[in-house]
């Protein structure tokens, strides 16, 4: 299930480019808390739509990714750029 990529900036860039991706690093990798509304929601959703929700569409997981980086004041590219515009 691939999403739209998009880098993560935390020393250096991490660029990621699925569902399971998004998954694997919440789950493992995440340099924040773990206990924000947002990451726990994006916990959530990368597993809906994982278990093939009907509800969760991979973009409503790349979102909610989003939302727990900015959440941990992470860096999210290509999103943030566009804010720059």
């Amino acid at each position: 299930m691939h999403t739209i990529p998009l880098q993560i900036e935390w020393g250096d860039f991490r660029h990621i480019s699925s569902v399971s991706e998004l998954a694997i690093c919440l789950m493992h990798e995440w340099p924040a808390s773990t206990v924000g509304e947002a990451y726990i929601t994006a916990l959530m959703v990368c597993d809906a739509v994982l278990s093939g929700g009907e509800d969760d569409q991979p973009e409503d997981a790349r979102a909610a990714f989003i939302e727990a980086a900015h959440e941990a004041g992470l860096t999210v590219l290509p999103d943030d750029h566009l804010d720059w515009l």
